[in-house]
């Protein structure tokens, strides 16, 4: 085989390899996201400022979270795929202990994302105390 056949092969087994966990990748994604959202939501109650004063902004604010944290999903999705493309350009050695490595940076990387915000949240509202 010449080395151009090596090397599309290899890249094809890349993109089944980081397909074959992009499931696994969205739905962790998406806990998470809900667990930031129902921490963010219990950090304002405990603090005496409720987001739900009725039921109108209730659903509001989650339609509103929710749809901007799906164009954050698609992002994170599309940086999903630099998986492949940098595994490509590397081209590492040890290719199971790169993808390993580079999965599990990405996928805790995007899960504690979430959590950003009821941090910050939590940061204004400990200051709006004091």
């Amino acid at each position: 085989m010449s080395d151009a056949t090596v090397h599309l092969k290899s890249s094809g087994d890349a993109w089944a390899w980081w397909q074959a966990r992009r499931l696994r990748y969205n739905v962790g994604l998406a806990a998470a996201g809900w667990i930031a959202y129902g921490l963010d939501i219990a950090l304002f109650y405990a603090f005496g400022q409720p987001l739900w004063r009725d039921w109108r902004g209730g659903v509001s604010m989650t339609l509103f979270l929710g749809i901007a944290f799906l164009v954050l999903m698609g992002a994170a999705n599309i940086c999903y795929m630099l998986g492949p493309l940098i595994e490509s350009l590397v081209k590492p050695q040890d290719v199971e202990r790169f993808r390993r490595t580079a999965y599990a940076g990405g996928f805790w990387g995007s899960i504690a994302l979430p959590f950003v915000f009821p941090a910050v949240n939590l940061c204004l509202l400990i200051g709006a105390t004091s």
